[in-house]
């Protein structure tokens, strides 16, 4: 089971359609994960404040796997650490 204290944070995209290709790839290789999802419309303030930015993009998806599987995930997905 994946806690807050047993963690890490793979990745954080802001399309549902990347979020989506993420999670399969983790399936397929067995490895579990949790996504927060956050509606950045509810804190970016009113649309007078920050314009137009980030309107296209309503939604935040943060991915988290465990923290022993954090390098088979990133494998696995195809993406790079940040060292």
């Amino acid at each position: 089971m994946i806690m807050p204290w047993n963690r890490s944070e793979l990745a954080t995209v802001l399309t549902l359609d990347q979020c989506s290709d993420l999670t399969r790839a983790l399936e397929e290789a067995g490895i579990d994960c949790h996504v927060k999802v956050v509606d950045r419309t509810l804190h970016s303030g009113s649309r007078e404040r920050s314009g137009t930015l980030f309107q296209e993009h309503s939604c935040q998806y943060t991915i988290y796997v465990l923290r022993r599987e954090l390098q088979a995930a990133i494998e696995a997905t195809g993406l790079t650490p940040i060292r």
